[in-house]
């Protein structure tokens, strides 16, 4: 059986805006669908979604990285951690891990502290206006994830968020103009030669950071290639760069939308975490996880053919009804809000799902509380024209 989607169209602006009702009737209607615009099978109820995270001997994410960056993956002579299954998944993993475990994250809070309010302090000057995403958001990410790779030059974490921003839009490569993919290009090369010369450098100038760690693995016990550290280095700096600035804007969205709770996070900063929580389940910073099928599998009476490529709608998984009471609502403390899907499970589960809670609460909280007069200068914001990353063009305060 073959179903081909009516009325879904990931690409489309209105989709993009508010995805969350189109979701809602694909649960009910069509939890399996054959989506033309971009050649994929799209899963959509929560059950479903996470059996593809649980099953990578049928749900391989070996084509992860082809089918979201294409040409312009930065490293291609070797797979991805994000696009690998166990075992090999498994070994590379354990390797990055080193620098996620709760230490580290713990002796990163200073750090992170002190990103938050040198941002908040360049933010006094602009109090009468300013964008919380391009302003503040952006750079949250950008400095923590640049502290951890141990990159102090300040123009190269300028250059962290353009080259992040380029290569979000190579999933959109088939329908972009020529300027703009010479610019993902370009912003290709600079970001691979520039964590090359990095690891180098390394080698013979060891610090504290997550390069020389990975580095000291590679020539301590030979677990690791040169051509792995780039690749994972880069895919740290691509999600460690990204996804969280869309955290702390949807965050901010969604209290300022909700009164009563955002006096409750206002009254007592720590409840910000709680905020960024639900926010994760409730808006998706990562709408969809790219897949292959590796062999035909029926889901839902329809049948997946073998070698199809397969978007798990995370985004669509934690709005369902079947497992998260009243999903439309914005909820603090739901009992089972660790069943959101936002972080992935299984062997795939985000491996800075702490640092980026974390440094997401502690952005939330620092901005309500320097600013307690902040107010939107906009109740109905847009968002970025992506199919895959959720998260606001722009939102504009005053102070």
């Amino acid at each position: 059986m073959v179903t081909t989607a009516t009325g879904f169209d990931p690409l489309e602006y209105l989709v993009q805006q508010n995805p969350y009702p189109f979701y809602k009737e694909l649960r009910q209607n069509a939890p399996v669908q054959y989506i033309e615009s971009v050649g994929a099978w799209g899963i959509f109820r929560y059950a479903d979604v996470e059996s593809t995270f649980k099953h990578p001997e049928i749900y391989s994410a070996k084509d992860f990285t082809t089918n979201a960056f294409g040409e312009f993956d930065p490293v291609p002579e070797v797979k991805s951690i994000i696009a690998t299954d166990p075992p090999e998944h498994s070994r590379v993993r354990r390797l990055a891990n080193a620098g996620f475990r709760p230490g580290a994250i713990k002796s990163m809070e200073p750090k992170v502290d002190a990103v938050v309010n040198r941002l908040l302090d360049n933010l006094e000057d602009k109090r009468s206006e300013f964008d919380l995403v391009s302003d503040f958001a952006a750079y949250v990410p950008v400095n923590v994830t640049a502290d951890l790779l141990g990159v102090e030059d300040p123009d190269v974490r300028e250059n962290f968020k353009r080259w992040t921003m380029d290569l979000l839009k190579s999933p959109s490569r088939g329908v972009l103009p020529q300027d703009e993919l010479d610019q993902i290009r370009t912003s290709v090369a600079e970001l691979r030669a520039y964590f090359t010369e990095q690891i180098e450098y390394r080698r013979t100038n060891p610090g504290t950071d997550l390069v020389s760690d990975l580095v000291r693995a590679e020539e301590e016990s030979q677990t690791l290639t040169a051509t792995e550290i780039l690749s994972l280095v880069a895919l740290m700096q691509f999600g460690g760069s990204e996804t969280p600035s869309h955290l702390i804007s949807s965050t901010v969205y969604n209290l300022f939308t909700h009164p009563d709770i955002l006096a409750e996070v206002r009254r007592d900063p720590s409840r910000a975490l709680a905020a960024v929580q639900e926010t994760l389940r409730q808006n998706s910073p990562v709408q969809m996880v790219f897949q292959t099928a590796v062999r035909d599998v029926e889901v839902a009476g329809v049948t997946i053919p073998a070698d199809s490529m397969v978007f798990a709608y995370i985004a669509s998984a934690n709005h369902d009804d079947t497992v998260f009471d009243e999903p439309e609502r914005f909820i603090l403390d739901r009992p089972n809000l660790n069943k959101h899907l936002s972080f992935a499970t299984g062997a795939h589960h985000c491996i800075g799902a702490p640092l980026g809670r974390m440094m997401c609460a502690k952005a939330v909280s620092g901005l309500l509380t320097r600013f307690p007069d902040l107010q939107p200068l906009e109740s109905d914001p847009q968002w970025m024209p992506s199919y895959w990353v959720r998260g606001l063009a722009g939102y504009r305060f005053t102070a």
